[in-house]
């Protein structure tokens, strides 16, 4: 049997060689460096071997032989995921295991539920760390935009290591399939598991949806697994989406759980519900709570934010403090406001699902025509664009389709796959630049109209080709806006 890389590394030591860090970039090679050479989408480390020796690489890890004699330590792994996540757990001291962590699962919802879970344990006085699709930060500042929910193993313990040394006292982590598929969480030991909800998105990745659960169930599995070594485990479920409760079938008795909803009979759950354009009000279990967040999707993120500061021994009075300071969270259902007489709402809609959940949250305040712009992301999941387009044309008066960020697939596909679910309609119109679409939807609004920009939310830049270009929805629109009230300004003088 082949000796685990571990112990390679621990023999290594022994032997008198130092390592200093570790990484899978070869342009951040230094002396006394590890280098795990990874098959990437559309670059091969191994092509980067001599390149890190030469920058100080005094070991390289790769799944294939090496292709001449090296001259320094090499470990041909077989499955270079779960070394990467072993390494780095040994590096950075087992960091996890001191501070409190939070894992949260599911396709939407992620990002609210750890923006509203932050907001509730800050407010209660502690440090907290935060992991997620917008940015990684640290007891209140950005440490880093967020190129993956959860980065790669070597990237996310060393961040761990940095909270660990602030310190933190918790860590809130959005936990991709990905992620737990690729074992980037292998070793962090979870004290609280969230599951939102479960719904059609990644199946170009996971190929089915019950492969697609099942990735997700592996963050419970990780509180079931008896070398977890926190004593107060729990998993939060909600059990109002039919997965949810699949999964509750699958812990209860094992660990403690905490089940919300606003339907199913729970441990939490919010009634009288009041929603309006500057945020939702509730009660849960006679607490009064409010969020400056719209729709009902959003009590749900509230109440799975609840339910884990709950499992961390805080009370629904604590909750609702916190709850209340959040001002928004970037890109999901953020509004624009430039004192323009229409309302332009900025949200991360990428599905068929998500989608509608904005339709559904918009049109209750609709006074004149609804206009959509949006479009799909390339090399990904195709089956949902033609559910995205007949969803947009259904729900909206009008729809400005676009580009997103096509990636290295030709637009005109993206589009073609999206019109498959638009046949028979004429409500819309197909604009591929993305900011020129946004211009034209803000120029057609008409006082009381409500201008949804769908699908790229807080993010700031789009990839077209292999190229990443400098672009923010938000910011476009607020550019547009300015214009257009310095003109109307010119016109009346």
């Amino acid at each position: 049997m082949a000796m685990s890389l571990s112990l390679v590394l621990e023999k290594a030591a022994q032997s008198g060689l130092k390592i200093s860090g570790l990484t899978f970039r070869s342009q951040e090679v230094r002396p006394g460096f590890v280098f795990f050479a990874i098959k990437g989408a559309n670059v091969d480390g191994n092509q980067f071997v001599p390149e890190a020796i030469a920058h100080g690489a005094v070991m390289v890890v790769s799944s294939i032989p090496a292709a001449k004699p090296c001259p320094v330590l090499y470990y041909q792994s077989d499955d270079i995921d779960r070394d990467m996540a072993d390494a780095a757990y040994e590096f950075y001291g087992r960091p996890s295991d001191h501070m409190k962590m939070i894992g949260v699962t599911g396709t939407k919802g992620k990002t609210s539920i750890a923006y509203l879970l932050e907001s509730i344990l800050v407010s209660a006085g502690q440090t907290v760390g935060a992991l997620g699709t917008i940015n990684y930060r640290m007891a209140g500042r950005v440490l880093s935009a967020a190129p993956n929910t959860t980065p790669a193993a070597l990237v996310l313990f060393d961040l761990l290591n940095q909270m660990r040394r602030e310190p933190c006292d918790s860590v809130v982590m959005e936990v991709s399939s990905h992620a737990l598929e690729l074992q980037r969480v292998r070793h962090i030991w979870y004290d609280t598991a969230v599951f939102t909800n479960l719904q059609r998105d990644h199946l170009d990745f996971h190929h089915t949806f019950e492969n697609y659960f099942k990735a997700k169930q592996k963050l419970f599995e990780n509180l079931l697994d008896p070398q977890n070594p926190k004593a107060h485990r729990t998993a939060v479920i909600n059990v109002d989406d039919p997965y949810g409760r699949r999964l509750l079938e699958r812990v209860r008795g094992r660990v403690k759980t905490i089940t919300f909803s606003l339907e199913e009979p729970s441990d939490l759950q919010a009634t009288h519900i009041r929603e309006t354009l500057e945020g939702t009000s509730f009660e849960v279990n006679g607490v009064a709570m409010h969020i400056h967040l719209l729709g009902r999707h959003n009590v749900y993120n509230a109440l799975g934010a609840v339910a884990a500061a709950q499992a961390s021994g805080l009370t629904l009075e604590q909750a609702a403090r916190g709850l209340a300071q959040l001002p928004g969270v970037p890109g999901r259902m953020e509004r624009i406001d430039e004192g323009q007489d229409f309302f332009v709402f900025v949200d991360f809609a990428y599905t068929d699902e998500s989608l509608q959940r904005a339709f559904d949250t918009l049109k209750p305040f609709k006074k004149g025509n609804l206009l959509v712009v949006f479009g799909c992301g390339g090399q990904r999941d195709r089956t949902k664009r033609p559910l995205m387009g007949k969803t947009a044309c259904t729900e909206a008066d009008f729809v400005f389709l676009t580009n997103d960020n096509p990636r290295c697939e030709d637009p005109k596909q993206i589009f073609t796959d999206i019109l498959q679910g638009m046949e028979g309609c004429s409500n819309y119109e197909i604009i591929p630049d993305r900011a020129e679409a946004i211009g034209r939807a803000l120029q057609t609004a008409q006082p009381g109209d409500i201008v949804l920009v769908a699908g790229k939310g807080h993010e700031e830049w789009q990839l077209i080709g292999t190229e990443k270009r400098p672009f923010s929805d938000k910011e476009t629109i607020r550019a547009f806006l300015r214009e257009r009230k310095k003109l109307c300004s010119t016109k009346k003088k």
